[in-house]
């Protein structure tokens, strides 16, 4: 069996004759039948066969959720997606630079991956670019404030 990586880790992908020619096309999964729902349910360190059916149908319709998720997310253009995950890099950043005492290196790092995102992507991120300048921008400010401010606090 080969695997795949994703963001949220290396996944197991099953035999091709787990899935159809509709699935390939559409990108989806059909987990009407047992195997699929099966295999689903092993990745997720699950037994089918110790689960009762309320469980098994609640398991059922929550891969096909997310199925339907991935297959809406596949259709959300890369720039959209990226603008929306970087907004979350710069709420991190903000929150370590909240932190008592400030965490400066976590901020600092987070803070370069963005950049690295940013500038890396460049023109790609389309009308997204600007805002995410900017943010880049204030996040840089406001570490630079926090920081001094630290360095003029008097010491107890």
């Amino acid at each position: 069996m080969s695997s795949l990586w994703t963001p949220g880790g290396e996944r197991q992908v099953p035999p091709p004759s787990q899935t159809t020619d509709s699935d390939a096309a559409d990108g989806t999964t059909d987990l009407s039948g047992a195997d699929p729902l099966r295999a689903a349910a092993a990745q997720l360190g699950l037994d089918l066969d110790a689960m009762t059916p309320d469980e098994i149908a609640e398991l059922q319709a929550e891969m096909t959720e997310m199925m339907r998720v991935r297959a809406e997310m596949a259709q959300t253009p890369a720039h959209d997606m990226l603008a929306n995950h970087l907004m979350r890099l710069f709420d991190l950043a903000i929150i370590y630079l909240e932190a008592d005492p400030p965490k400066f290196g976590d901020a600092a790092t987070v803070i370069e991956a963005f950049r690295s995102v940013v500038d890396g992507v460049g023109d790609r991120l389309g009308s997204h670019r600007t805002l995410l300048q900017e943010a880049l921008s204030q996040m840089q400010m406001i570490f630079v404030q926090v920081k001094n401010a630290g360095e003029e606090s008097p010491q107890d």
